[in-house]
């Protein structure tokens, strides 16, 4: 490709960009700006400006005609925050892979600029082949160590070998010897098999069949480069650390995930990011319907403890209502009344572990867990449908009789991660 002008740059780049994040998430499309420097002032720029950091991200500065412009790409924060991303506080350039997919991105919007400067052609990038790239990186980023080679490669031949016909279910625990001789002496980490020489992790072959070895609790143990031992890590332990885990799903498709939070999907070498089972954009549609008046933070707020419920391996039910307080009072003997509790993703995963609804209402607070919700028989109840979801169903039916009840928004997720969302409206 060849181009003349900056317009038709903008036109392409604009363009590129569009595709390429649709392509991942159609919500998440961000807005393209050009900013030259005699338009630093407008009230554009400032607008853009005053946006948080973490959603505006800018291309390198570059002169082109006399003039000095640069790049920048805007994102709703609403569309962005909704993937995971490893938490603040820790050394880690790219949190999540969607950081190293815009830093990609921007790498490739600097080539083109340096292309349309230099009156070169310039090759145009695939969407696939810069995913492929943001996922190399990411993986190299994650394992902190310089001298690990094409570690992506290596595991995606590792997820396409099988053994005695079968394909891979198990995981490799990423960690550098260091770290994990520590994290043993400290009893996080229980070593099993050691191996005497240390085994690349080139050798592919080998590695699947030392794959077997895992089991849900035992891990391989790989710094990127080499495989040293199996190991189990001790899930009681009350400190945070870093757990990168590889993990094969089935024939040439694996994961990368932290904490049990998943980073990345590949997939016959495409790269994904792991989606949620319900859109922010479905989510939002539904609630607003029940709630049409809710500000924008709190929705968001609901949303990722939503997603963090999805996590809950037995499923659960969660009611979202004006009048949570009240209703958790009158259910008090089938379930159990709580002082008001904020909650957190981490008090979310320990709530919803127990069978019974969590009442909470629209600023996130919990008022009653463990609930049994109640309900008379209706026709829009499903018997090809669990426990759960036809509990809700009655609920919400039997509520919306009652007009200081009315307001109320189930979400239903089923063991197998599936989510319904009921209301008087669906």
């Amino acid at each position: 490709m060849f181009f003349a002008n900056l317009s038709k740059l903008h036109q392409y780049i604009d363009g590129y960009c569009f595709a390429l994040f649709r392509r991942i998430d159609e919500e998440m499309v961000p807005q393209l700006h050009l900013i030259d420097e005699n338009k630093l002032q407008t009230d554009l720029v400032k607008n853009i400006m005053d946006i948080e950091e973490h959603n505006l991200y800018l291309s390198d500065l570059f002169e082109f005609g006399n003039k000095k412009y640069q790049f920048a790409l805007q994102f709703d924060p609403k569309s962005i925050e909704v993937y995971y991303k490893i938490p603040d506080g820790f050394e880690f350039r790219f949190r999540s892979l969607l950081d190293s997919i815009i830093y990609e991105t921007l790498s490739y919007i600097n080539e083109c600029v340096q292309g349309l400067i230099l009156q070169d052609d310039i090759h145009e990038l695939h969407y696939s082949d810069l995913l492929k790239r943001s996922g190399k990186l990411l993986l190299q980023h994650v394992l902190q160590n310089e001298h690990a080679i094409s570690p992506f490669e290596k595991i995606n031949k590792i997820s396409s070998l099988s053994y005695e016909k079968s394909f891979s279910n198990g995981k490799i625990l990423l960690l550098n010897l260091e770290t994990s001789q520590t994290l043993s002496n400290q009893h996080i980490l229980k070593p099993m098999v050691n191996f005497e020489t240390k085994i690349p992790l080139s050798n592919t072959r080998h590695i699947r069949k030392i794959l077997e070895l895992s089991n849900p609790e035992v891990y391989l143990l790989s710094d990127g480069e080499y495989l040293y031992s199996t190991v189990e890590i001790n899930q009681h332990h009350d400190k945070i650390h870093h757990f990168f885990i590889i993990e094969f799903n089935n024939y040439f498709s694996w994961q990368l995930t932290h904490n049990g939070n998943r980073l990345m999907q590949v997939t016959h070498e495409e790269v994904f990011i792991p989606k949620p089972k319900v859109s922010f954009f479905s989510f939002s549609i539904e609630l607003k319907k029940v709630f049409p008046l809710i500000e924008s933070k709190k929705l968001l707020n609901l949303y990722l403890l939503i997603l963090e419920a999805l996590k809950q391996s037995k499923g659960t039910i969660i009611v979202i209502s004006k009048n949570a307080r009240s209703e958790a009072f009158r259910l008090r003997n089938q379930g159990f009344l709580i002082d008001a509790l904020s909650l957190s993703p981490s008090i979310v995963r320990s709530i919803t572990s127990i069978d019974g609804a969590v009442l909470m209402d629209l600023d996130g607070f919990c008022h009653g867990i463990g609930v049994i919700l109640d309900g008379i028989a209706t026709e829009k109840g499903d018997p090809s449908r669990g426990a759960r979801y036809n509990s809700a169903i009655r609920y919400v039916e039997t509520i919306k009789k009652t007009p200081e009840y009315a307001n109320c928004f189930a979400v239903v997720i089923s063991e197998d991660g599936d989510v319904d969302m009921i209301s008087h409206f669906l």
